[in-house]
């Protein structure tokens, strides 16, 4: 059998095309925006086609762009089922995700990632958006839909992107309006009462004219059995999407997107162990026994959350004399509200109830230049603004069961940080291509208010009251040096140097400094086999300094309390790569292997009963020696229209959850596969698609940690085996 190119497309134009081509479409796990091979041509129909990607803020082919990455099409995401960072994670072997503290999301890559989860800290691996980064990811599990196509670029990127790119980027194109009338509806019905409802559809008002309107309800009982509360781990999301695109003239560019989510439910709880003590009477250290079946369990008070999001982003460009000058920015109101179970025992009850209202403001100005000649260049200022106030507390029920704190926090919090970019690139000749770039940011942070707690344990309460009164600001220039070198049309290498830095920040226990990042990567990214292969490697060197983490610590008054400090150094080197290929008669096969080395080198921390220990050797978080992904998909051309069929597959080694590396937070090695058969009739616009996900149904934590809140060891647990059937309709 013959397998035509791999271009990935909409799915707005998936019957509009020849039937074979549409087929080679659905084959590929990357996004390309370049014209379709002649489908006349079997040669051109054999071909991985380029991708396009913006990872250096223009479109440039991936192959010729100096970067680690990993590029997912909405056609890949679709039938693997992603809908949310903690899916993405699931297949994405370059992409770490935990839960800290249950609820708040934490991506790792490369072994870097920030575990300081407070309302001063910020991310270290940055999630962007159209251009807007998001500090405050809350709300981002029900906003991937209707997406052109999601990258994964490995190692700092701060020269560009600005604020807090140590670890990496995840960056979220959303799709566009086209100049084509479109649309869809899907219904996706599953295990676990899954009833997921999308749609989209796309209206050319003219030329100058286009908006596209997309909506999602995702909804599915709790993977978990925590009877007499409601069960945990559920969905129950909806957002919807409208973006509209104008262009009056020929120069200028205009792009609005108003987006709305809302997300509701119990949300991700966690299974608490009540501390174990040694023969010595000591913390255990040691993995507690679990119980027979860990997905059933309860805790002592209701769970629920409740997130309200509305974002809006703005493109506007104009080109003018060979410069291309363009405004980003975004504004980001969110609520947060969640409630989790922190109970000693169930005969202490107490409810951790968590209210923030960050909003958010992004704002850039750049300038870049057009056309094909030796010199390219980009240039601009940004600005970023986040103010939020919050509201947290410790609660029991006393008096006919009425909820009242016994220690709570009270802040307003602003932060401001504003940057100046610039880089420059210069062909030396027709093989040989030099980089450079600088970027200069400032950030300061500030909060006021309070915290407070009670003085005994039952009521009437008298609060002792300690005011907050915090302010830092940070400075730190970020370098980006490149040199390519392409010895054909289709081979490219490259080495590059970075820096990066994250500000600091201060908690009730004092204040910590920056993280800063020296890294060298060494890169080659080429076709083979009449571009019927691609095969990306690297391999990468990082000095990585003051890494925030976050520690529950007891404090002189007996309560418990977060203390943030900076990891001394850490050193991190590996190396991955990358495979795609078109074999006949197999199919489209995708492999990825990374390897990684982190350790701390220089690490003196409290181990959390007021010791200091040493802890160079260990390992950073969610850093696994080796990490192997493994795709393969195969068409069967039948009477009544193809059948496509997919098997993903990610195999990763034992990682630790914590500094600590102790046994009670080590996740095992393990192996979990996906598989997807979709059949495409013949004459019909419709799509129909069958799947199940963790075949294996292994248990993947996504948290394991000693929690000195309610002294237990605490669990939370990725998705177990789903399944269901999709039904698309096409127009």
């Amino acid at each position: 059998m013959s397998f035509p190119h791999c271009e990935v497309v909409h799915r707005r134009r998936i019957f509009t095309a020849a039937r074979l081509l549409f087929l080679s479409a659905l084959l590929s796990p990357g996004v390309s925006t370049a014209a379709r091979a002649d489908e006349s041509d079997p040669d051109a129909q054999q071909q991985l086609k380029p991708i396009i990607v913006s990872a250096q803020k223009r479109p440039a082919p991936e192959q010729r762009t100096p970067i680690a990455m990993s590029v997912y099409g909405n056609a890949f995401l679709d039938s693997t089922g992603v809908s949310d960072l903690k899916a993405l994670a699931t297949v994405a072997p370059d992409l770490n995700y935990a839960q800290v503290q249950t609820v708040v999301p934490v991506l790792t890559i490369r072994g870097i990632s920030s575990r300081d989860t407070t309302e001063i800290g910020d991310p270290s691996v940055v999630v962007v958006t159209d251009g807007s980064s998001n500090n405050r990811p809350y709300a981002l599990s029900g906003t991937l839909y209707d997406l052109d196509h999601i990258s994964v670029l490995r190692g700092p990127q701060g020269t560009l992107y600005g604020r807090n790119a140590v670890g990496g980027i995840v960056d979220i194109v959303t799709a566009k309006p086209s100049r084509t009338l479109e649309g869809y509806a899907s219904v996706d019905l599953g295990n676990y009462a899954t009833r997921n409802l999308e749609a989209m559809v796309n209206v050319p008002v003219n030329d100058v004219l286009q908006f596209r309107v997309a909506a999602i309800s995702r909804r599915h009982d709790g993977y978990l059995n925590n009877a007499p509360q409601a069960n945990g781990d559920d969905e129950n999301t909806r957002s919807g999407r409208l973006t509209v695109a104008l262009q009056p003239t020929s120069h200028l560019r205009m792009l609005f997107t108003a987006q709305q989510t809302t997300l509701q439910g119990v949300g991700p709880v966690s299974l608490d162990i009540p501390y174990l003590c040694d023969a010595n009477g000591h913390l255990s250290h040691d993995k507690p026994p679990f119980p027979a079946d860990p997905r059933t369990f309860t805790y002592a008070t209701p769970q629920s959350q409740s997130v309200d999001d509305t974002n809006l982003r703005w493109n506007v460009a104009y080109d003018f004399e060979g410069v291309d000058f363009s405004y980003t920015g975004s504004y980001d109101n969110l609520t947060f509200r969640h409630s989790a179970d922190s109970s000693p025992s169930f005969l202490e009850p107490v409810s951790y109830r968590q209210n923030e209202f960050p909003k958010t403001l992004n704002q850039e100005v750049r300038a870049s230049s057009l056309g094909d000649g030796p010199w390219s260049w980009q240039a601009g200022v940004s600005y970023f603004r986040e103010s939020s106030s919050l509201y947290s507390a410790n609660e029991s029920p006393f008096d006919g069961g009425v909820y009242q704190p016994t220690l709570a926090f009270a802040y307003g919090i602003r932060t401001t940080s504003t940057a100046a970019f610039g880089q420059s690139s210069y062909r030396v000749t027709d093989k040989i291509r030099l980089t450079a770039g600088l970027r200069v940011t400032r950030d300061e942070k500030s909060r006021d208010g309070e915290y407070f707690f009670a003085n005994s344990n039952e009521p009437p309460f008298v609060y002792t009251h300690v005011p907050q009164d915090d302010c830092g600001s940070w400075s730190k220039p970020t370098v980006h040096l490149a040199a390519e070198y392409a010895p054909t049309s289709a081979m490219m290498n490259y080495v590059r140097y970075d820096t990066g830095y994250k500000s600091g920040g201060f908690s009730s226990s004092g204040s910590y400094a920056p993280e800063t990042l020296q890294g060298i990567e060494i890169g080659t990214k080429s076709l083979w086999d009449s571009q019927g292969v691609q095969i990306n490697a690297s391999v990468f060197d990082y000095d990585y300094s003051g890494q925030q983490i976050a520690q529950l610590v007891p404090f002189a008054d007996g309560r418990v309390g977060t203390r943030i400090v900076n990891a001394g150094r850490t050193h991190i080197y590996g190396a991955d790569a990358d495979i795609r290929a078109l074999i006949d008669p197999v199919g489209l096969l995708t492999l990825s292997v990374a390897w990684l080395h982190a350790r701390f080198t220089d690490f003196v921390v409290d181990d959390g009963s007021g010791q200091n220990v040493q802890l160079a050797g260990n390992a950073p978080p969610q850093s696994p020696a080796f990490t192997v992904g493994l795709g393969l998909e195969h068409a069967w051309m039948m009477a009544a229209g193809p059948i496509v069929g997919r098997v993903d597959a990610k195999f990763q080694s034992g990682q630790h959850f914590t500094i600590y590396n102790y046994a009670d937070d080590y996740q095992k090695p393990y192996l979990s596969a996906d598989l997807s058969a979709t059949w495409i009739p013949n004459r019909k616009n419709v799509e129909l698609m069958a799947y199940v996900r963790n075949v294996t149904n292994q248990r993947v934590f996504t948290a394991a940690e000693e929690y000195s809140f309610d002294d237990s060891y605490r669990y939370a647990f990725a998705a177990p085996r789903t399944f269901g059937v999709k039904a698309t309709y096409f127009w």
